[in-house]
């Protein structure tokens, strides 16, 4: 498997990839300091998990990290950020990253979320299991009560979601125009009262059963959501 270790300090990423090396004898791990090289390496060796610094050189914002990640589908993308602010983590997680881990957590926690994204999850750290209220949500936004809310199809945008794919990724799953996807989330959202696909996950994990293996979507500093 590869692996992309995309950060612009040199040392944390020639010590990260001796501990790779080390705990993943079977991983490729290569560098870039820059988005420029990060594109390069993608382009000689594309990797399986990016492992990303939201202030990596040629980066300037979540928009560009949405940009980023519908550059490269088909990899798993974690990033590495200093911030446990909730905002900056639901900001990241918006964009289609998979993960969100903090520069100051565990080898041990990292590599939980290592496995969590890479078996198809979310991860991001505990703070953001507790979201932050933002007012009182009008009456139209609320919890969902019964799956019957939703349609079959709504309830497959919802799977995709889980997976962490990008609405383009769940149009072409289910052959679907781009448009009518967005229609699709803005009824689940509206259903489970929530305002993004993280909160949407976070408000589905209490109706598990209507998603199969939906416990795996979404991990918190080590504690998953049941």
């Amino acid at each position: 498997m590869n692996i992309l270790l995309a950060d612009r300090h040199a040392m944390l990423r020639q010590g990260m990839t001796e501990l790779l090396a080390r705990a993943r004898p079977g991983w490729a791990v290569s560098e870039a300091s820059s988005v420029d090289t990060l594109r390069t390496a993608m382009e000689a060796a594309p990797a399986a998990l990016i492992i990303l610094d939201p202030m990596l050189p040629g980066l300037s914002g979540t928009l560009s990290l949405a940009a980023l990640r519908a550059e490269f589908p088909a990899s798993r993308v974690i990033v590495l950020g200093e911030s446990d602010d909730r905002t900056a983590i639901l900001d990241c997680l918006s964009a289609g990253m998979h993960g969100y881990v903090l520069r100051s957590a565990s080898m041990e926690m990292f590599f939980q979320a290592v496995e969590t994204v890479l078996g198809g999850g979310v991860f991001a750290p505990a703070t953001l299991a507790a979201l932050p209220a933002a007012g009182p949500a009008p009456a139209s936004l609320r919890p969902i009560a019964a799956t019957s809310e939703l349609t079959d199809r709504q309830i497959a945008v919802l799977r995709l979601l889980s997976e962490g794919c990008s609405t383009k990724d769940i149009a072409r799953r289910l052959g679907l125009a781009v448009g009518t996807v967005k229609v699709h989330l803005a009824a689940v959202y509206r259903a489970l009262g929530a305002r993004n696909r993280v909160e949407a996950l976070l408000r589905a994990s209490g109706e598990m059963a209507f998603i199969p293996d939906f416990s795996a979507a979404a991990a918190f500093g080590g504690a998953r959501v049941n």
